[in-house]
């Protein structure tokens, strides 16, 4: 059994007027000038705004120092020994790859594993002193600027 429903004169009306309402397009000459003031209002603020943070300077803080020791760090962390090469001024760290040396070439800090090739932890390193001891090697990094100095105890 099918219902068939049909609306009379008074709710036909207010259906029609409702989708007149609805049926409405696009935008009055006046809604799109209140938007384009309102978007050449904040462009005209724009320059002054930026200019602002032109003025907003960062400190000089230079990351090479950090991310070294995150990295010998890391390696230190995998290895089983840890030695210091008198003959080529490095430190190295016996691990499960083979082993990881870091030393001083020119300004940067240089990492190898096992003598092949090499990857440039640092950049701008002043100094790189390793010490060892009885029980402990020492390594002192400075890098450039003020604040970038560095020292580590790795036991053996």
């Amino acid at each position: 059994m099918i219902i068939v429903l049909k609306p009379t004169g008074s709710v036909t009306r207010l259906i029609q007027s409702c989708v007149f309402i609805l049926n409405d397009s696009g935008f009055t000459y006046i809604e799109a000038l209140i938007s384009l003031s309102i978007a050449a209002f904040v462009m005209s603020l724009t320059p002054s705004i930026l200019m602002q943070f032109e003025n907003v300077h960062s400190p000089a803080v230079d990351f090479e120092v950090d991310f070294f020791m995150i990295d010998i760090a890391e390696a230190y962390e995998k290895s089983s020994e840890v030695r210091l090469d008198a003959r080529t001024h490095s430190v190295v760290f016996t691990t499960g790859k083979g082993e990881v040396e870091y030393r001083k070439h020119g300004s940067r800090i240089i990492k190898s594993v096992e003598q092949n090739g090499y990857v440039t932890v640092m950049f701008g390193a002043d100094d790189f002193k390793i010490e060892e001891t009885a029980a402990h090697v020492h390594i002192s990094v400075s890098g450039k600027g003020e604040g970038n100095d560095e020292t580590a105890a790795f036991a053996k």
